[in-house]
């Protein structure tokens, strides 16, 4: 039978709780503990640093797309906030372009002005009267600076430097070109209003109040096909020879950065946030039971329980559905909402059939592109359980990166780090190097 008018306000309801990239707090219903309960929860581990730096540090944090990195930084926002820290959250691609190179002095402006921005929605801007946006069109007009052909030509019209340093590369050049020199100097003007936002929140609170910054999402610039390789050099450039620059006084400052720069970044630790592991790292790939079950406690927060019974049914009807879902998302949380999102789209009739399960699965197995080249990389990782990367030059950690960005290959720790490649991509591996012996 068709959907009831019951049942389709249902599919609705459950649909716009299952979207893909929402990041959700830990106070959301439909938040699963995942890394509480680990004997290495990164959360605690970031926590800790500042803890016991208080005052001022500097930490990296990472984590595949899809892994849940955004939810596990609201958690430690209000880990924090529950004990008395004064934490500012800011999404860095608000203010950079991720599909274009980043220069150590647009990064600079990015992060004063998020933190300014941020600071004015925590306490007001009838408290913060002077934002960064406009402190740096003063420091402009010092430094001769014309940035007036960009529709900044006075204090007024300052705030549209932030909309422009995103959006006009011409801007973004010509403040690299001008400040190349003066990049301490910059950095000076970035300090110094820093230090001003400190004493304002210490005004605000007390004297011995400790802040954290957190500028997220900064491991989303990656680029384009055609610039990708540029871009992540740059990327790579501000983190391994500009990392000084980065820090800033009085904040115990959080960095989001690509997981790829573990692998050129090896005198910063970079905290990591892995795959949800549903097997174990032996030969057989026993069943993980704690993580399978994670997946399936984040359908079920998902669907409640009578979305559970709508469409999956009851008994060992519902235990096989749920597990045809748990079993082919890889230890993604993206992937597993995908095929739910899928299947949703497409239900006519409830319960899910095995046969609309198997068709959304297959469209995620038929998303995979893997090149000869690609699937003899792969068919290494799965063997050995490593990374296989022979050298650490910018191609191949290239490829290394859009294979972990596209699940291809999947990322996890078991008392240590290892790797494996999606459970859906196995099978279409040894078919490609069967029929291309020659390229082994």
């Amino acid at each position: 039978m068709p959907l009831t008018d019951n049942q389709k306000a249902l599919q609705k309801r459950i649909y716009q709780r299952t979207k893909v990239d929402e990041p959700i707090e830990p106070t959301d219903e439909r938040y699963v503990p995942i890394y509480e309960n680990l004997t290495n929860d990164p959360i605690e581990e970031l926590k800790t640093t500042i803890d016991l730096l208080e005052v001022e540090s500097i930490q990296f944090f990472s984590g595949f797309r899809g892994s849940g990195k955004t939810t596990q930084l609201f958690r430690l926002r209000q880990n924090l906030e529950d004990e008395g820290y004064f934490v500012i959250y800011a999404n860095a691609l608000e203010y950079v372009n991720p599909a274009t190179e980043l220069g150590i002095t647009e990064l600079l402006i990015a992060i004063a002005g998020a933190f300014s921005d941020a600071l004015e929605e925590k306490l007001g801007k009838d408290i913060v009267k002077e934002s960064y946006w406009t402190r740096l069109w003063h420091y402009l007009n010092k430094t001769n600076v014309d940035v007036t052909e960009f529709g900044v030509s006075g204090i007024g019209s300052a705030f549209n430097m932030k909309a422009i340093l995103k959006s006009t590369p011409s801007f973004r050049q010509k403040l690299q070109d001008s400040i190349r020199d003066r990049i301490d100097e910059l950095k000076n003007n970035v300090d110094k209003f820093i230090e001003d936002g400190v004493k304002l929140i210490q005004s605000r609170t007390s004297k011995d109040i400790k802040i954290v910054f957190i500028f997220d999402q900064l491991e989303q610039i990656r680029g384009s096909l055609s610039d990708e390789e540029n871009v992540l050099k740059s990327v790579e450039q501000i983190f391994t020879l500009n990392t000084h620059l980065l820090k800033l006084n009085y904040l115990n400052t959080i960095y989001t950065v690509p997981p790829w720069l573990r692998f050129v970044m090896t005198s910063e630790n970079i905290v990591t946030l892995r795959g949800i592991k549903q097997w174990e790292n032996d030969e057989k790939r026993t069943k993980c039971g704690e993580g399978n079950n994670i997946f399936r406690q984040i359908i079920e927060k998902r669907f409640e329980p009578d979305g559970i019974e709508t469409f999956f049914g009851k008994g060992k009807e519902k235990e096989n559905k749920l597990n045809k879902f748990v079993d082919s998302c890889g230890g993604s949380l993206r992937q597993l909402l995908r095929l739910i999102n899928i299947s949703l789209l497409r239900i006519k009739d409830a319960p899910f059939s095995d046969e609309l399960i198997d068709g959304a699965i297959s469209e995620l197995e038929n998303s995979f592109t893997i090149t000869i080249e690609d699937a003899f990389w792969l068919d290494k990782i799965a063997k050995s359980r490593a990374e296989s990367l022979l050298n650490t030059n910018t191609e191949n950690v290239n490829k290394l990166t859009r294979l972990i960005d596209t699940h291809l290959v999947l990322y996890f720790r078991n008392g240590k780090d290892w790797y494996d490649i999606h459970p859906l991509t196995r099978k279409k591996v040894a078919e490609i190097i069967k029929q291309n012996p020659k390229k082994e």
